[in-house]
């Protein structure tokens, strides 16, 4: 009876010992390999990480990006215009948006793009303030555009990006998002 009791003990240590051995990488260990996709696209692209917004009226460097306090990384590649009053962003406006997501690895690969109307004759539309209409970042990303017509390129973790369909829960992307703003 005893010799019984001891099998069943090292069958259930040796189960418990094969099952925590598994190759999957706990969510941890996955936005380290985040954290580690972002910086190395970040030095191979040569970018500029800044912590404030330039000087109104100043011309963004080439490959100065703005790291928010959500994560975002932002660069405005082109303000838009303002020709009337409608063409500045306010609370609940619907803004029309083109974007081209790509990943971060070498070589990149374009996961989706709808910049070009040939190849995608309908844009992604949401709110501008509406919680749950769109990502996180492209709510943060709008409020900095603010105009129509604008152009940013963006670097987005996970955690403030669309919900991930591929197999890593901790997946960044590129993004190069163009606006136009409806009232």
């Amino acid at each position: 009876m005893k010799r019984i009791s001891i099998l069943i003990s090292l069958t259930i240590i040796v189960s418990l010992i094969i099952s925590s051995c598994s190759s999957t990488a706990t969510y941890a260990q996955e936005l380290q390999l985040e954290r580690t996709a972002i910086q190395n696209y970040i030095k191979r692209e040569g970018i500029n990480v800044i912590s404030s917004l330039p000087a109104k009226n100043t011309k963004w460097g080439d490959k100065d990006y703005l790291l928010t306090s959500d994560g975002l990384y932002f660069h405005l590649v082109d303000t838009g215009y303002i020709a009337y009053k409608g063409d500045t962003l306010e609370q609940n406006d619907k803004v029309v948006a083109r974007y081209c997501e790509f990943t971060l690895n070498v070589p990149s690969d374009t996961t989706f793009n709808s910049l070009s109307v040939l190849e995608n004759a309908f844009p992604s539309t949401f709110h501008y303030g509406v919680t749950g209409e769109s990502c996180t970042a492209f709510q943060e990303a709008v409020y900095y555009m603010k105009r129509n017509g604008s152009s940013a390129k963006l670097i987005i973790p996970s955690k403030i990006g669309f919900y991930a369909s591929d197999t890593q829960a901790a997946t960044p992307y590129g993004y190069i998002l163009n606006i136009k703003i409806q009232k």
